[in-house]
């Protein structure tokens, strides 16, 4: 059992501590309903289960509102519900239910990412970038990337190494080429891809 140390509000949320230790951040209408006081002892598991139990419904309605302005990975989603003081049981279980239901999918988001992206000029390792910082596993990820082929990629640097040159055509040719290498390579780009683009562009 744990004492609770502190109890403190800040813009609708709650944050419940224990010994010092800061053990949940909870909606306050859903404080509400499972109240505590500094001072009372928790089985802080037991505590948060019952704050999920609260929250489930409410959590899940709030997760669905979300989705219905864009499609987003489970981390989004999770991360979303977190910030909104949603607890980690909580959070798990409509993930869990999300993805039951096929409101989520990682693979088939990654997939419908990668074929937007792929009319873009957006280097492949940007692309991945993009994807990891979603939350979309590495297996998923790579069958998403299916869609970056080499020809894909040299069709995309020269596309943006067109839009740049402007930025360059006025330095000395060794410098502009130098230049231009490193913004490529900067937005993703492999450098088989930019060394043909460069290539290409100055011959143009």
């Amino acid at each position: 059992m744990a004492v609770v140390s502190d109890i403190r509000e800040n813009r609708g949320i709650v944050e419940v501590a224990c010994e010092g230790v800061t053990v949940l951040r909870v909606r306050r209408a859903h404080f509400q309903k499972c109240p505590v006081e500094i001072g009372a002892e928790i089985d802080v598991e037991a505590y948060l289960d019952k704050v999920a139990a609260a929250q489930f419904a409410d959590g899940y309605e709030a997760a669905l509102t979300s989705l219905d302005f864009c499609a987003r990975s489970s981390r989004e989603i999770a991360g979303a519900l977190r910030r909104k003081g949603y607890v980690e049981p909580c959070v798990e279980a409509v993930v869990a239910r999300l993805t039951e239901n096929g409101l989520i999918d990682d693979a088939r988001y990654a997939k419908r990412m990668a074929e937007v992206q792929s009319g873009k000029a957006v280097g492949l390792y940007a692309f991945k970038r993009r994807l990891r910082a979603k939350g979309i596993s590495d297996d998923d990820a790579e069958e998403a990337l299916a869609a970056f082929d080499d020809a894909q990629q040299q069709a995309a640097c020269l596309e943006a190494a067109r839009k740049l040159w402007r930025k360059y055509e006025a330095l000395p040719s060794r410098e502009a080429r130098a230049k231009l290498g490193q913004a490529l390579a900067r937005r993703g780009f492999g450098w088989d891809a930019i060394e043909s683009a460069v290539e290409e562009i100055a011959e143009e």
